[in-house]
């Protein structure tokens, strides 16, 4: 397997080091294409991203079967403008796996050779997400939900996760799609400023479904002066993203979701057993808060536990 991932960068002296390790240090039977999407910085992000280059090509502990990494630094029109640039650059047509990666956020150990067994297992599955998982500033985890948030595929194009009709939103960072997905929906628009992933994921809602991995795949870090501050403006733009009906759709969709009245795929293992890919039905209405994750999580343990007694 053959994976895509792209950082778009500014600025990013105080975090970049930490991200770009968590790329180039997975581990497991594929090859990495990375390249990172500068902005034109003004500190020391050109010699942070020249010295990875100048260390990859020398002694630095590879782990998985190859990584070639690359870099470009010009003014842009905004992050979602160095995402597109950075995946041109990449040429991910040839890939099997694509993510991007910000330069203040990591990915997991273990996140690549997840994403690998599984998109080798499922070829039907085109996009997946991990456990929604966010740091502090310094590093240490601030939350982790409980495991299977669900994220049913009309309610994603429909619009309801910005964090006002639904308590969770998806995690960018530990998102993972198929070239294909990303070609029929036309990458990410860069006329978006802070909301393009949000489109993006309404845009492959419409094409397949998101498949929920019971793994923690990438972190996403709060920390000051980012631009997901400005929860008023992202909910700005995604509003006068949307036409009328679109509105009228996302109203709809998030009456049914309150209902519990979607359902929605998941992947999950139970101790040392292959990954399955479920259906689940919302099994209580997200009302209630984390009372409904709690209660997938019990049957979760169950079925586990009775296929532990099945199994011998």
């Amino acid at each position: 397997m053959h994976f895509n991932i792209v950082t778009p960068v500014f600025n990013g002296e105080k975090f970049l080091d930490q991200s770009i390790l968590s790329v180039v240090s997975q581990a497991g039977p594929f090859t990495i294409r990375y390249h990172v999407q500068d902005g034109g910085s003004k500190d020391r992000t050109l010699e942070i991203l020249a010295a990875w280059k100048s260390r990859l090509a020398r002694d630095f502990p590879v782990f998985c079967e190859g990584i070639e990494f690359s870099f470009a630094s010009a003014p842009d029109r905004g992050l979602y403008d160095a995402v597109n640039r950075g995946f041109a650059a990449c040429a991910y047509a040839h890939a099997d796996a694509m993510a991007w990666i910000g330069f203040d956020d990591r990915f997991e150990s273990g996140a690549f050779a997840t994403v690998e067994e599984i998109f080798r297992d499922f070829p039907e599955i085109d996009w997946l997400t991990g456990r929604t998982t966010v740091l502090s500033e310094a590093g240490p985890m601030l939350s982790m939900p409980p495991p299977i948030v669900p994220f049913p595929r009309k309610a994603i194009a429909a619009g309801i996760f910005d964090g006002r009709f639904a308590h969770t939103c998806i995690e960018q960072e530990a998102t993972f799609w198929r070239p294909r997905l990303w070609q029929k929906a036309g990458g990410v628009d860069p006329n978006f400023r802070i909301a393009g992933d949000f489109d993006l994921w309404r845009r492959f809602a419409r094409h397949t479904d998101l498949v929920t991995v019971d793994a923690i795949l990438g972190c996403f870090r709060v920390r000051a002066g980012q631009l997901s501050e400005d929860v008023a403006g992202y909910r700005a733009e995604i509003d006068a993203s949307l036409s009328p009906a679109e509105i009228e759709t996302r109203d709809k969709a998030a009456k049914r979701y309150a209902r519990a009245g979607f359902d929605y795929r998941v992947l999950v293992r139970y101790y040392r057993g292959p990954w399955r890919c479920q259906r689940w039905p919302m099994c209580i209405a997200p009302i209630f808060g984390t009372k409904a994750f709690k209660a997938e999580h019990w049957r979760l343990t169950i079925m586990g536990w009775f296929d532990k007694k099945s199994s011998g």
